[in-house]
C-alpha cells in the first residue's frame, strides 16, 4: 500500500513540474482561437467529445417528462417544422448526444420535424425525422441548432424550458459548442453586404443559408429544361424567348439567371420570398390577411359561403400550421385583382359548380387545357363549393409542398430541396417571377399591421461556383449594387465605438483610422456588437488600466447596462470572479443581456448570443476548487493560465481533484518557499480540511515529520482524510 501512495504522489509531483515548466498560452491566442474557429462537422465532433464529459448536469427529469408528453400532443396535432442553422452541417445521432451511429449529416437549412425531446449530457435533445432522397432519418439534434417559427412550438418552449439551458452547460451559460451565431457570416462573402444592411434595419431577423450542394451551372441549365420557366408578355424583350400562349413566353438565360440568383433579392422589397411559411400567431392576424385581400374580388365574403376570405384564409392558416399570409398571395398570384378566371366561375361548361382557386394540376399549350385540366382536378378531389375549393388548395400546398421541404415561396418556384420528388421538376409555378411578386405582397401585409420587427426565419439557397458578383437584370450590364449605409446609420455605428473608447479604454480614439477600422467590421457584419466590446475588454490597453474586480463589475454596468451597479448584482458578478470565474465569463453573462441588445439595436448595430468554451467557465465547483488552491497553497490569486489549465486537467478527467491538490502541494512554487516542518502542516490543514490546525493535531504532524516520516507520506493522510472528501462535496465535485 505505501509503495502505491507514493507512487501516486511522485506521478502527481512530475505532473505539476511538467504544467509549471510548460509554454503559455495568452488569454488573446486563446480568444483569438474561439473567434477564428470554423463550422464543420469536425469541430461539433470534438465539442460534443468535450461536452460529454461532464455529463452529471442533468436537467430535471419530471420537468423533461412533462415537457415529452406535452411536445408529443402537440406533434400529434400536425407536424412540427423546424430547420438546422449555426453550423454547415450536422450528424444525425440514433442517442441524445454526438455518435458516430451512421444515419446522415443534415446541411445548413435542412428541414425536419421535430418529434419529441429528451436530455442528456446536460443539454436539450429533439428526436427529429429528417428525409433525404425520399429516404426517411429519425434521430436526436441538439436543441440550439435548429430554429423554428411555429408558434405552438415556441408557447412550448416557453413553458417547459423557460429557465433550462438547452445547450451544454448550467445557469444559462452554453458552454464548449461551437456555433455560428452571426448568422450573416455563415454566407458567402457576396451575400453578405445585402444581409447586413437588412439586418441592420432588422436586428431580430435571422437568416439561415440553404446549402444545396448544388453547381450553379446545373441549376441554370435545368430550369431552362422544357417549359419549366415562363415571362408574362408584359415583360421587356430581353426577358423572352419563345412565345408559348397569348401572354406568356420561356424564359432567356438572362432572365433565369437573374431570377434563380439569391442576391438579386435580399433586399427589403423582395426579402419575404424567402420566408419560412410557417404559421405564428404573434404577426399573422385577420387584418394583416385583409390587408393583402383589400383591393381584389376577395375584400367581402366568399359569395354563398357566409365567412368573408381574409377570416377563411386565418382559420386554415392557424389550423394546417401554414402563413394565412401565403395562402392569400397565393390565390391573388393566381387569380389576379379581378377573379375573372373561368377556374373559380363555377360556371364553365361540362364543370359547373367546380372551383380551382389556387391553379392546380392547371397546364396545358393554350386557355382551354390550362382550364379544363385544372377544373377537372377540381371535379375529382369534390371541390363543388368556393370554401372546399379554398381549404382543399390549401391542404394541398401544405402536404405537397411546406412540409416536403419547399417551405419558401423561392422553394416552391425553384425546386433546388432534395428531400422529395426528386428536384428541379416539383415547381408549383412556371412563372420565374411569381416568388418575387408574392414575397413583395407579403412584405407589404406584414408592414401595415407593424409586424416587421418581428422574428422571422429566411432560408436563403446558395449554390456551389455562383458568379462573383449578382447576375444583372435582363437588358442591363450591371448587377444588383450592394446597398449603401445612410449617413444616419454610420454616425450611429461610429457612435457605438467612440462610447467604447470613452468608456473602456477611458480615452477617445487617437485617430479617425481606429474609429474606422471598428466601423468596418460592424458595417460589413464581420463581427457583431458583443464581438467588438469584448476585443475592448480583452485587449491589453484596457488589462494595463489594472481595474479591480469591483471597478471592472461597475464598467460592466455602464457600458453593457446603461446605468450604474445595483447592489445585489454588483455584490453577486463579484462573487464570480472571487471564486475563480474569468472576467471574460462575467462580460459574457452582460454581453447576453436584453439590456446590451437594446443598445445595439439603438446604435444600429447586429447582436448575437456570446458563447465562452474556455475550460475554467465551465464548472464554478471546479474552478472554484482550484482557485482556493492557489489561495490556500501558494498564498496568490491564479494566473489566467494555471486558471484554465487545471479546470481542463479536471473536467477532462487526465487527473482526479486529490492528484490536483497534490501538484500543488509538490509544484516548484511551492517547493521554492522552503516552508518549515510547523508551516508545511499549516498549510494541510488549510488546503485538505478547509480550518486552522489544532494543537494536538498541529504537533502530532510535526513530531511526525521530525521522525523521518516523509512529506509525501503525510500528505497522503491529508488527502485520503474524511474532511477532505466532505470539502470536495460541498464543490459538487469528487476527490477521486
Amino acid at each position: 500500500m505505501k509503495r502505491r501512495a507514493f507512487r501516486l504522489i511522485t506521478m502527481g509531483m512530475a505532473f505539476a513540474m511538467m504544467l509549471w515548466g510548460s509554454p503559455r498560452l495568452t488569454l488573446q491566442a486563446r480568444e483569438a482561437a474561439d473567434f477564428e474557429q470554423d463550422m464543420t462537422g469536425a469541430a461539433l465532433e470534438e465539442n460534443f467529445e468535450q461536452a460529454g464529459e461532464d455529463s452529471d448536469r442533468e436537467l430535471p427529469l419530471e420537468q423533461i417528462r412533462q415537457a415529452s408528453q406535452a411536445l408529443e400532443r402537440l406533434a400529434a396535432e400536425r407536424e412540427i417544422i423546424a430547420t438546422l442553422f449555426r453550423t454547415d452541417r450536422y450528424p444525425l445521432s440514433d442517442t441524445p448526444g454526438y455518435g458516430e451511429s451512421g444515419l446522415t449529416e443534415i446541411p445548413s437549412g435542412g428541414q425536419v420535424m421535430i418529434e419529441g425531446v429528451e436530455s442528456g449530457n446536460g443539454a436539450i435533445w429533439y428526436l427529429v425525422c429528417y428525409t433525404q432522397e425520399e429516404q426517411s432519418y429519425r434521430g436526436y439534434v441538439q436543441a440550439e441548432y435548429l430554429i423554428s417559427t411555429d408558434q405552438r412550438f415556441l408557447d412550448w418552449q416557453q413553458e417547459y424550458l423557460s429557465g433550462i439551458s438547452t445547450g451544454i452547460g448550467v445557469d444559462g451559460e452554453e458552454g464548449t459548442l461551437v456555433r455560428a451565431d452571426n448568422d450573416i457570416l455563415a454566407f458567402p462573402e457576396s451575400y453578405r453586404p445585402y444581409l447586413a444592411q437588412l439586418k441592420s434595419r432588422h436586428p431580430n431577423w435571422v437568416f439561415v443559408p440553404m446549402n444545396t450542394n448544388i453547381e450553379w451551372e446545373t441549376v441554370i441549365t435545368e430550369e431552362m429544361r422544357g417549359d419549366r420557366s415562363w415571362v408574362h408578355s408584359s415583360k421587356p424583350a430581353a426577358w423572352k424567348g419563345e412565345q408559348r400562349d397569348k401572354n406568356w413566353y420561356l424564359a432567356t438565360r438572362p432572365a433565369v439567371e437573374y431570377c434563380v440568383d439569391p442576391r438579386n433579392f435580399l433586399n427589403e422589397k423582395y426579402i419575404f420570398m424567402f420566408e419560412q411559411l410557417t404559421f405564428n400567431g404573434n404577426y399573422h392576424t385577420v387584418q394583416g390577411v385583409q390587408n393583402i385581400v383589400q383591393n381584389t374580388f376577395m375584400r367581402g365574403e366568399i359569395p354563398g359561403e357566409g365567412i368573408s376570405y381574409s377570416q377563411n384564409f386565418y382559420n386554415l392558416g392557424q389550423a394546417m400550421g401554414v402563413s394565412p399570409f401565403h395562402l392569400a398571395s397565393r390565390v391573388y398570384q393566381e387569380q389576379g385583382v379581378n377573379g375573372t378566371s373561368a377556374l373559380i366561375s363555377g360556371t364553365y361548361p361540362g364543370y359547373v359548380g367546380y372551383y380551382n382557386y389556387y391553379n392546380i394540376s392547371a397546364s396545358g399549350t393554350n386557355d382551354q387545357q390550362v382550364i379544363e385540366s385544372g377544373l377537372k382536378y377540381a371535379q375529382s378531389r369534390g371541390w363543388n363549393t368556393r370554401c372546399k375549393s379554398i381549404a382543399g388548395g390549401a391542404e394541398f400546398i401544405s402536404k405537397n409542398y411546406i412540409l416536403k421541404g419547399q417551405d419558401t415561396l423561392y422553394l416552391q418556384k425553384f425546386d433546388v430541396d432534395n428531400s422529395y420528388n426528386g428536384m428541379f421538376y416539383h415547381q408549383y409555378m412556371q412563372n420565374i417571377t411569381a416568388p418575387m411578386s408574392e414575397g413583395s405582397t407579403t412584405r407589404t401585409a406584414y408592414e401595415r399591421v407593424g409586424a416587421l420587427d418581428n422574428r422571422f426565419v429566411f432560408k436563403i439557397p446558395v449554390y456551389r461556383n455562383m458568379p462573383a458578383v449578382p447576375c444583372p437584370e435582363p437588358g442591363t450590364s450591371q448587377p444588383v449594387v450592394p446597398p449603401s449605409v445612410t449617413p444616419e446609420q454610420e454616425a450611429k455605428i461610429k457612435a457605438f465605438i467612440v462610447r467604447l473608447y470613452v468608456n473602456v479604454l477611458g480615452r477617445q480614439s487617437y485617430a479617425d483610422s481606429e474609429v474606422d477600422y471598428w466601423y468596418q467590421k460592424l458595417v460589413s457584419m464581420e463581427s457583431t456588437g458583443p464581438e467588438v466590446a469584448m476585443r475592448f475588454f480583452i485587449s491589453d490597453e484596457f488589462k494595463g488600466r489594472g481595474l479591480s474586480d469591483e471597478t471592472y463589475v461597475e464598467t460592466l454596468y455602464r457600458v453593457m447596462m446603461g446605468h450604474e451597479t445595483d447592489p445585489s448584482g454588483k455584490i453577486y458578478w463579484e462573487n464570480k470572479l472571487e471564486i475563480g470565474m474569468s472576467r471574460e465569463y462575467v462580460f459574457t453573462g452582460f454581453a447576453n443581456s436584453d439590456e446590451f441588445k437594446n443598445i445595439c439595436n439603438e446604435y444600429g448595430v447586429s447582436w448575437n448570443v456570446t458563447v465562452r468554451s474556455v475550460y475554467r467557465d465551465q464548472n464554478e465547483g471546479v474552478t472554484a476548487f482550484v482557485s482556493r488552491l492557489y489561495n490556500k497553497a501558494l498564498n496568490r490569486r491564479g494566473d489566467d493560465d494555471g486558471m484554465e489549465t487545471w479546470p481542463r486537467i479536471i473536467l477532462r478527467k487526465e487527473r482526479t481533484m486529490e492528484e490536483v491538490a497534490i501538484g500543488f502541494i509538490f509544484s516548484p512554487e511551492f517547493i521554492g518557499k522552503q516552508h518549515g516542518d510547523e508551516q508545511y502542516v499549516k498549510i494541510l490543514y488549510r488546503t485538505f480540511m478547509d480550518r486552522e490546525c489544532e494543537p494536538d493535531g498541529l504537533h502530532y504532524w510535526v513530531e511526525k515529520l521530525r521522525a523521518g516520516i516523509s512529506r509525501e507520506e503525510v500528505l497522503r493522510g491529508f488527502a485520503r482524510s474524511a474532511e477532505f472528501r466532505e470539502l470536495m462535496q460541498r464543490y459538487g465535485v469528487t476527490p477521486y
